[in-house]
């Protein structure tokens, strides 16, 4: 199983310290074949500011042509 993630840009205000950026992680969907989540990740990347990218069932990240921890 793979999962489509998309890791989001988003501002925690808080009273005393100010502002903070920070990220979430979201999963937008799951695909049973690694070359549908890829080809997936590719057209998401190529269309919003937000970045994708594809997870392994062990929570591996795919970068650069390999999977790292």
């Amino acid at each position: 199983m793979y999962r489509l993630m998309k890791s989001e840009k988003f501002t925690l205000g808080h009273v005393v310290s100010g502002s903070k950026l920070s990220y979430r992680q979201i999963q937008v969907t799951q695909f049973q074949q690694f070359s549908a989540a890829l080809t997936a990740c590719g057209a998401a990347n190529d269309k919003t500011g937000a970045r994708h990218y594809v997870l392994n069932a062990s929570g591996k990240e795919y970068y650069g042509g390999a999977w790292i921890d």
